[in-house]
């Protein structure tokens, strides 16, 4: 073989084993809010425009973040029609598909509410959803359980969309304490998909020692984000009562998370709601269940 044909046969066997070298490290981000929207749609809980803008533009911890979120995990939405207005602003604002799965409205008494869980169909494939069956009915509102999958890695995720019953002191202590088993559950039934994220408004700190039982798990659940989001009425910060939980030895796709960018407190609780959302990073290369 001459010199020159060496030559391009290996500028062509380089140039090959870059390509695949970068596609196997290629990765992308799972961008994950959280957000107890307190009584969307009822009367003067309709500013949609308001809604989309802060899932959108103000995602992250900072105003300088850069915009974006792939999935919306909501709380406290009254009505379905809610969700679809919702949507409509976010394709608006974003330029990009979202579709939704949303609850039928749960509680025990006439005061219901419904879960929702918002994505980007560009980059998320919806699996399924579910209404945990809460067999005994300890919850007040049994949590949503939706599984999805990054399109361009194939990982995928199980959310836990839960908002814990205020009630008495007890009420929600004994819901705390049974979330362990809902979680252990929902981890035990699949044997593909191991990345289980419990999110949601969880009216409790996350260093009472009611988490015990749900920290006790094996592998250990850990908690991320446990700062202050609820607003006062005087537009501070106040209790620290929405999180992400998971086991870390699994989702090795965490990457960043913290509080959400809010311009104006005090518009914000006037407009939109008195809980701030909170944030998730994940970054995966493929599935690694």
């Amino acid at each position: 073989m001459s010199n020159t044909k060496r030559k391009l046969t290996l500028g062509l066997a380089l140039a090959v084993a870059s390509t695949l070298g970068a596609t196997a490290d290629a990765g992308t981000y799972l961008r994950v809010q959280c957000w107890n929207a307190r009584h969307m749609g009822w009367s003067g809980e309709t500013d949609w425009s308001g809604y989309a803008s802060q899932i959108w533009t103000d995602f992250g911890s900072s105003s300088s973040s850069s915009n974006g979120c792939d999935v919306v995990a909501l709380q406290e939405v009254m009505y379905s029609s809610s969700i679809t207005s919702l949507v409509a602003a976010l394709e608006s604002i974003s330029g990009k598909d979202w579709s939704a799965t949303t609850t039928a409205a749960i509680g025990r008494s006439s005061y219901k509410e419904r879960y929702s869980v918002l994505y980007r169909t560009d980059r998320v494939t919806f699996l399924g959803s579910e209404v945990y069956d809460d067999v005994g009915d300890r919850f007040e509102r049994e949590p949503q359980i939706v599984r999805l999958r990054v399109k361009s890695t194939n990982a995928d995720v199980t959310l836990i969309n839960w908002h814990t019953i205020f009630g008495s002191t007890a009420e929600r202590r004994a819901e705390i304490e049974d979330i362990a088993d809902v979680f252990d559950e929902v981890q035990d039934d699949s044997s593909s998909d191991q990345d289980v994220i419990l999110l949601g408004d969880h009216n409790r700190w996350a260093t009472s020692d009611w988490w015990d039982d749900l920290e006790a798990l094996s592998p250990a659940v850990s908690v991320k984000v446990d700062l202050a989001t609820t607003l006062n009425s005087s537009c501070a910060y106040a209790s620290q009562y929405d999180h992400f939980w998971f086991q870390s030895s699994y989702v090795g796709e965490y990457s960043s998370s913290g509080r959400d960018y809010v311009a104006d407190t005090c518009s914000f609780r006037s407009g939109l709601s008195d809980h701030a959302p909170i944030w998730l990073k994940l970054y995966s290369s493929g599935d690694d269940d």
